[in-house]
C-alpha cells in the first residue's frame, strides 16, 4: 500500500472531488485522497498533496493543461506535479519548463517525492531551504516566488524569494513569462529512503 512516511494534514478532500477525479488517476492516488486528505508531505514543507478540484478551479485559464490532467502535488516553489494518461508532468513555471516522468507507477512517484537524494537533481529545490530558514515554511496555498521572475532577469537565490499566494503567483508567471515548454525526461533511478 502506498503511504507517506511523514504527512501533516491541512484539510480533507471532499467526496465530490474524489468522485470527479478518481477515474483520471491511479487507484492509489484516489485512496490517498480518501485516507490522507490534502497536506504537507515530508518534514521540510516542500511538497504538498493537493485537492484536485481546488487545483483545477484555481488553474483554470492559467496553464494549458492537457484534457484529463489532474494536479496531485504542488511545491513551495510553485511547481505542479500533474498526472495525465499514465504520464507525470512536473511543471516548473519558474524555469518555464515541463519535465516528464514516464513509465513510473504512482507508488514510485510517491517514493521519489519522499527521497531526499532527489530533492535537487529531480525537484530543483534550491534555494528553498535558505528561504524557509529565513521566513519559515510557506502556508499550504502559498509558495516562494522569485522577484523579479527568473524569466524577467531575476536571480535564483534565496534573497530573491518572497512569499506569495501559490495560485496568484502561477497566474503572474503565465501572464508575464508565458506557458512552460517541455524540457526533458527525468530519470528517477533507484529511489532511496
Amino acid at each position: 500500500m502506498t503511504a507517506f512516511r511523514s504527512f501533516q494534514r491541512a484539510e480533507p478532500i471532499g467526496d465530490d472531488a474524489i468522485a470527479r477525479f478518481s477515474d483520471r488517476v491511479p487507484a492509489a492516488a484516489a485512496q490517498m485522497w480518501r485516507t490522507h486528505g490534502a497536506g504537507f508531505v515530508g518534514d521540510h514543507g516542500f511538497f504538498r498533496f493537493v485537492d484536485p478540484a481546488r487545483a483545477a478551479q484555481m488553474l483554470d485559464g492559467v496553464f494549458g493543461l492537457p484534457d484529463g490532467a489532474t494536479v496531485l502535488f504542488t511545491t513551495a516553489l510553485g511547481d505542479l506535479v500533474v498526472h495525465v494518461n499514465g504520464l507525470y508532468l512536473v511543471i516548473k513555471p519558474r524555469w518555464g519548463a515541463i519535465d516528464l516522468i514516464q513509465d513510473k507507477s504512482f507508488e514510485q512517484l510517491v517514493d521519489a517525492v519522499q527521497d531526499s537524494a532527489l530533492l535537487e537533481s529531480v525537484w530543483e529545490w534550491e534555494p528553498y531551504p535558505g528561504a524557509a530558514e529565513r521566513d519559515g515554511v510557506p502556508g499550504f496555498e502559498q509558495c516562494f516566488g522569485f522577484v523579479p521572475l527568473l524569466a524577467l532577469g531575476g536571480r535564483a537565490t534565496a534573497d530573491s524569494l518572497q512569499l506569495s499566494g501559490l495560485y496568484e503567483h502561477l497566474d503572474v508567471i503565465a501572464r508575464m513569462a508565458g506557458q512552460p515548454q517541455v524540457r526533458r525526461v527525468l530519470e528517477l533511478g533507484p529511489v532511496s529512503a
